[in-house]
């Protein structure tokens, strides 16, 4: 293994021996025009089979999922679902009736009047006091 790289523990010839890949062989891709030509080698009886093979696993796989949705609907359609839903509306009547009150609250135009005053007494009363000082001073 003289042709090993001391940085590498496999150097790329090493892997292509190993693998048998030579430097001209390319991965094969995939012909349209071979695959037409191989459908069109088939007899008709070969198409008319893969068809009916075709439509045959269709109605397998259609008939599996009709078996899932029916079993599934009835163990579902056996499940008492009013004690969820009661809750959830009840959650939902006690949130709105929430709303209603701090809409009604909110929209009486005293309740602004009244925010207002309480900032702008707030304001006048720190400045009066003396406690904070207006003018902001850098260090």
């Amino acid at each position: 293994m003289r042709d090993v790289d001391d940085r590498d523990t496999l150097a790329e010839s090493t892997l292509r021996r190993a693998l048998r890949l030579e430097a001209d062989e390319r991965p094969q891709r995939f012909d349209a025009a071979a695959i037409v030509a191989a459908a069109e080698r088939r007899s008709l009886a070969q198409q008319l089979l893969r068809a009916l093979r075709g439509i045959a696993l269709v109605g397998v796989s259609l008939g599996v999922e009709s078996v899932v949705g029916i079993a599934a609907f009835n163990a579902l359609a056996s499940v008492d679902l009013s004690v969820p839903f009661g809750f959830v509306l009840t959650a939902v009547a006690a949130g709105a009736e929430q709303v209603v009150a701090l809409g009604a609250l909110t929209a009486s135009p005293s309740v602004a009047v009244a925010a207002l005053a309480t900032v702008i007494f707030a304001i006048l009363y720190e400045r009066s006091t003396g406690r904070e000082s207006i003018s902001v001073r850098a260090s």
